[in-house]
């Protein structure tokens, strides 16, 4: 028994777009009914398991894994919701009951994702079908002045949610560095969102900040980073890819910390060293 652990299943690194700040490094993909028998044994095992990927919708097999995970929520860029609008059902009938839609404010061009107007679709047609609709938004040196817009913007759309992440610089973003925010326009990024929460009621759009922009001062997590235990990647956190190897989290999968055998998860290596004062992304990418 492990406690309370998460455990990302990253099932496939299969995508339907080409966005330039994706922060996976990762190859392959897991065969998905080993996917479903790999999830009920790390569940055994006392593990929280999280089904993730790149566009899993790629292969609706993986929904099953969702199911036995218990996982309630899906994150997707929405392109495939578009083309095959009889997905709603199958997510459905698979327990999802939010979907998360990647969206770009300002910066979809430069990336290369999802254009505002498909994503206002998805939203959409999403609510239309009765599911909690979220977005999932990447905040960089071109759009962090536009915190109070982007909120505006997903409330107008019919967004029930807001999540913002800082720019990671891995995977395929990771010859881009220039797009990361300095401490000071993440603090200007952070303070204008904080403001903006005043005007919105959780029932109308809730406002989050990942755990990347590290933590606020007078927050618990100042108080945890102050006792060296703000980032529980590694801890509380582990990801595994396709290939069964394991990492801190899903943003820090240049440095394996173990490996999973058998069904059962191995750590070999303390990550940072065992520091947890601030997001890790923020110090080892």
């Amino acid at each position: 028994m492990v406690g309370k652990t998460d455990v990302v299943l990253m099932v496939n690194s299969e995508c339907n777009i080409a966005c330039k700040h994706c922060y996976l490094p990762y190859q392959g993909a897991r065969d998905p009914q080993e996917t479903v028998e790999l999830v009920g044994e790390l569940k055994k095992q006392g593990y929280g398991v999280i089904i993730a990927g790149s566009e899993t919708l790629l292969d609706p097999r993986y929904l099953k894994a969702y199911q036995q995970a218990g996982q309630k929520t899906l994150l997707t860029n929405g392109l495939l919701l578009m083309q095959k609008p009889e997905l709603f059902e199958e997510i459905r009938v698979h327990g999802i009951e939010e979907l998360l839609i990647s969206a770009h404010f300002y910066i979809s061009n430069q990336l290369n994702s999802v254009t505002e107007e498909t994503v206002t679709e998805v939203v959409r047609k999403t609510n239309e079908r009765g599911f909690r609709a979220g977005l999932e938004t990447t905040v960089t040196k071109e759009n962090y002045l536009h915190g109070e817009e982007m909120c505006n913007r997903a409330y107008e759309m019919g967004a029930k949610g807001i999540k913002f992440l800082r720019y990671v610089v891995s995977g395929r973003a990771k010859d881009d560095s220039k797009k990361g925010l300095s401490e000071e326009e993440k603090k200007v990024f952070v303070a204008s969102i904080l403001e903006t929460r005043k005007r919105y009621g959780k029932d109308q759009l809730e406002i989050r900040l990942h755990g990347n922009f590290g933590p606020r001062q007078g927050s618990k997590g100042e108080q945890l980073s102050q006792e060296n235990d703000y980032c529980y990647a590694g801890k509380e956190l582990l990801a595994v890819s396709p290939d069964n190897k394991v990492y801190g989290c899903p943003f820090l999968m240049d440095q394996q910390i173990g490996e999973l055998v058998d069904g059962n998860i191995i750590i070999t290596a303390d990550l940072n060293n065992g520091r947890r004062d601030c997001c890790l992304t923020e110090v080892i990418l």
